[in-house]
């Protein structure tokens, strides 16, 4: 899950030029930021990419040439909103719902802290559009994504049913409204997620959706999740959300070891900037700055049979992750909702060493300041 929490402007703005200016650029199947493109560049390039020619290889059905377009349109405005909406859509239209979220994220990450309404101005787009073609596959689709992603089930729901009102066989909506009922507290999305396994059943972002509403759903089923999960990983997505969803599997199972190379992973595929700090001494704190892509490794010491307690929290987001390193590098415990959505663990050390605590918030696109306590 990610979390879209403000933080103050003038820290948001000058962690987010700094994120912006240290990682590389946006191409859909990367997980960092967007390159700053040269003035001079940019203001040659604007004849031949823009929104507007994005939107009208949607309207003509050349999904990939529109996410072409809009890739060109995040390059020469890495934190606007337009570009990553629309690559977005166009995702989304092409199945490829886990390409869709992860562009999602960078919008947490990249576009709101500069644009806190971005969220509303993305839903009154789409509103616009359906006021005047209600019936509009392509912003029906749109539209319920943005409502799914920003947790307003219920409204992604009601547009879903019109959705499939329109297109019945629609594998979106059928798995979207699937799993927006399940993360309302419905059962009764089970029958909807099965209708599109079976309407797409070789596809992987299929898989991965219903892996999470098994996950964070209304009736969760490790098993289920994790045989989602496998066969989404096995069909090529190998993505934070994928490897999280394992990692809570073996955690209900209680195999720590393998949950914690699942996190670990997770961890690489999200990390941009790995940063040390100084030794986490027992009945202490620390407070973090994190941007996106930063994640912190914070050393541990301790004693054969020595507890150690952790517990994150922040005042500016609401999901954190961390794997414990032991003092060889092997993962040796992880942990994602602990408390709430905030990671932390009670764990009794086999051996004396220095273990290695890595941690982040999740997805690690959060701008904020986090706390580690050694309690």
């Amino acid at each position: 899950m990610n979390s879209s929490a403000k933080c103050p402007v003038s820290r948001t703005i000058v962690a987010a030029m700094v994120a912006l200016t240290t990682v590389g650029c946006a191409t859909p199947d990367d997980v960092t930021a967007p390159r700053i493109t040269d003035p001079k560049a940019a203001a040659t390039s604007l004849e031949s990419c823009s929104a507007e020619q994005g939107q009208q290889l949607i309207d003509a059905g050349q999904y990939k040439q529109a996410i072409q377009k809009f890739t060109c349109v995040i390059d020469l405005e890495p934190t606007a909103i337009e570009g990553y909406r629309g690559r977005i859509e166009a995702q989304l239209m092409l199945g490829r719902f886990s390409d869709a979220l992860r562009d999602y994220t960078r919008v947490t990450a990249f576009v709101e802290p500069l644009h806190a309404d971005a969220q509303q101005v993305i839903v009154a787009g789409y509103n616009a559009r359906l006021d005047v073609a209600p019936n509009a596959i392509a912003a029906l689709t749109g539209l319920s994504f943005a409502q799914w992603y920003f947790f307003d089930y219920a409204s992604a729901s009601h547009v879903l049913e019109h959705l499939l009102e329109v297109a019945p066989n629609d594998v979106y909506g059928n798995l979207f409204r699937g799993s927006s009922r399940f993360l309302r507290g419905r059962a009764a999305g089970a029958a909807d997620l099965e209708r599109a396994i079976a309407l797409a059943p070789s596809s992987p972002d299929v898989r991965f959706i219903v892996a999470d509403a098994y996950t964070y759903g209304a009736v969760p089923d490790a098993q289920r999740a994790f045989d989602e999960a496998t066969l989404a990983l096995n069909g090529g997505l190998d993505t934070p959300r994928v490897r999280a969803i394992r990692a809570s599997s073996y955690i209900a199972f209680g195999d720590a070891a393998a949950a914690a190379v699942e996190i670990k992973r997770h961890l690489d595929l999200v990390t941009t900037e790995l940063v040390g700090t100084p030794p986490l001494a027992a009945g202490s704190s620390t407070q973090l700055g994190l941007v996106p892509g930063r994640t912190y490794e914070i050393p541990i010491v301790a004693t054969a049979g020595e507890t150690i307690s952790i517990a994150t929290s922040s005042k500016d987001f609401w999901d954190t992750i961390l794997v414990l390193l032991a003092p060889d590098g092997t993962p040796v415990l992880g942990s994602d909702d602990y408390a709430g959505y905030m990671a932390g663990f009670e764990w009794v050390a086999p051996a004396a060493g220095t273990y290695k605590l890595r941690v982040t918030s999740f997805e690690a696109v959060n701008t904020g300041i986090l706390v580690v306590a050694w309690k």
